[in-house]
């Protein structure tokens, strides 16, 4: 007579990223090579540019700038938030990069070459750095992740202009200066804020249309070039979040076939 025995326990392994320690060691390596890769971008893609008191290259700067926020900084946010529970990954990674920076400014440009002391890149970085952390803590990691590109990575491009002159150094950009007229011998007193306008190249823009704002005729402002720069960054944003998004079900595809062999029952 047979008799009715009790079926033994499905084993089931440990998933991957149990430990604390292991926890620990994951997330030092991953913020240490996100800092990494943010520098060697931001380095390659800047360079010293931010000892400038404007980019001297002014018609590449969105291609270069969007590139770095437009990638970097949602991946970063969603990575951190999938696999730490971290919800301000992009802020976190910049805020570890301006510590390297900040070692690297003093002692090779200022230190060993006397370059003036300033920082026009972490401010030019920090809005889209916050903007991608809250983006995706409105939209969520799977469920509306093409919306959560698409709106952090068109943010990321829009907000490099505003961060970078609104954290610039204000009361000087406000300090009227002298500037000599070689035509009538005279001294023309105007603010730095429109020295600096006047030696950015505006293209083909006339100056009577680029200067021009009445309340009457609004719409001259937006000839403005800081305003299309602004408006072109958003649509480079745009573009790159095409191959954020690609990145991004990437390394979602790539982590979901390794968990399944940390998760699935033992001979499965």
């Amino acid at each position: 007579m047979a008799t009715a025995t009790a079926e033994a326990p499905e084993t089931v392994r440990a998933p991957f990223f149990t430990t604390r320690v292991i926890t620990f060691i994951a997330f030092t390596a991953t913020l240490i090579f996100s800092q990494n890769m943010f520098s060697v971008s931001s380095q390659i893609g800047v360079g010293d540019w931010e000892f400038w008191i404007d980019w001297k290259d002014y018609a590449w700067a969105p291609f270069v700038y969007t590139w770095i926020v437009a990638v970097h900084f949602p991946v970063y946010s969603w990575v951190f938030n999938k696999f730490f529970k971290v919800y301000f990954g992009a802020t976190l990674v910049l805020m570890f990069w301006f510590l390297q920076r900040t070692l690297m400014v003093q002692l090779f440009y200022v230190g060993m070459n006397n370059y003036p002391f300033n920082y026009v890149q972490l401010p030019s970085y920090l809005l889209p750095a916050m903007a991608t952390d809250f983006t995706l803590i409105l939209f969520g990691l799977k469920k509306h992740m093409g919306l959560y590109v698409l709106i952090s990575c068109f943010l990321a491009g829009v907000l490099v202009v505003p961060g970078h002159f609104l954290f610039l150094n204000v009361p000087f950009l406000m300090t009227n200066v002298g500037l000599p007229d070689p035509l009538t011998g005279g001294i023309h007193n105007m603010p730095v804020w429109s020295l600096i306008r006047m030696v950015i190249p505006k293209a083909p823009i006339p100056s009577y249309i680029a200067e021009g704002f009445t309340w009457p005729l609004p719409y001259k402002s937006f000839y403005d070039p800081y305003v299309i720069m602004t408006g072109f960054m958003g649509i480079m944003g745009v573009v790159w979040s095409g191959f954020t998004y690609i990145f991004l079900r990437a390394i979602f595809f790539g982590y979901e076939k390794t968990i399944k062999r940390f998760v699935g029952p033992a001979g499965a």
